[in-house]
């Protein structure tokens, strides 16, 4: 036997280890193997009972979201929201509350949220001594707050005790109460004889 052949067996087994590796690492992955959690849409933070809300300069709370559930997305920067509750709170008017089973919560470039509910969306206001209540349904509603902005382009029913009221699409001001309805169908109930 050869004495330089001793010394160089270790080394050759150790090459053929590392090419063996190597080959064995490119052919288990695939091509579209990310660093886990960067590209993929994995949630990286779950809330249960999630609670936000937005204050104005004085400290009052503008408007608030809530949720049986709430999970953050980093590659986007989105949410997605379980049994969402917006409500839009101005001074002197009756608070705006919208529900539905699901929702999404985007912050865009700008820093400005938007939030897109769907499932069935009931819009609600609490009647008051200088306001009649107000109930609106719509399969999605894309609510943008800091514009004071409701609005869908799914059809919407306002229900009141005067009819009802069908529409293609509405867009509600949440600070001036002022909605605008496009391609309305009405059907006005007559009052009731004494």
């Amino acid at each position: 036997m050869n004495a330089r052949s001793i010394p160089l067996l270790p080394l050759s087994v150790l090459v053929l280890l590392v090419a063996l590796t190597f080959w064995l690492s490119r052919f288990v992955q695939s091509d579209d193997v990310r660093p886990a959690g960067v590209a993929r849409h994995d949630p990286d933070l779950i809330i249960e009972n999630f609670a936000a809300q937005k204050l104005s300069e004085s400290g009052d709370v503008e408007y608030a979201v809530n949720a049986g559930k709430m999970m953050h997305f980093r590659d986007d920067d989105s949410s997605m929201l379980e049994k969402v509750v917006f409500t839009a709170i101005q001074p002197n008017q009756p608070k705006v509350t919208a529900t539905a089973p699901r929702g999404q919560l985007f912050k865009h470039p700008d820093g400005a949220d938007e939030v897109m509910m769907d499932g069935g969306v009931r819009i609600e206001t609490e009647p008051t001594e200088h306001y009649l209540p107000l109930k609106l349904t719509t399969p999605k509603l894309t609510v943008i707050p800091d514009e004071n902005i409701a609005r869908s382009t799914d059809g919407v029913v306002m229900e009141s005790p005067a009819g009802e009221l069908n529409a293609k699409s509405f867009l509600l001001n949440t600070f001036t109460r002022r909605i605008v309805f496009e391609v309305v169908d009405l059907n006005y109930a007559p009052r009731s004889k004494p």
